[in-house]
């Protein structure tokens, strides 16, 4: 599977899109900034983020905390 693939497939949450965005360096501006935000914030301002955008953080938190990377990888993925 490659990044296209990962995009467009159903097997994903808009959030764990969002992180393969970010990882490979596909978002730009705001979007950018939000996950430089979410990267940098402590667990408080984590969960302020993750009132207006919960579909991001959750993102964050299963690459961060979770599996999403191995999960990932085993479908293919070079991340």
């Amino acid at each position: 599977m490659n990044v296209e693939q990962v995009l467009n497939s159903n097997l994903w949450t808009p959030g764990e899109k969002a992180i393969v965005k970010w990882q490979f360096r596909l978002l730009g501006g705001f979007l950018d900034a939000l996950f430089l935000a979410i990267a940098r914030a402590n667990e408080e301002n984590l969960a302020k983020l993750e009132l207006t955008f919960p579909e991001e953080v959750a993102g964050f938190r299963a690459w961060s905390h979770g599996d999403l990377a191995r999960r990932l990888r085993k479908a293919g993925l070079e991340i």
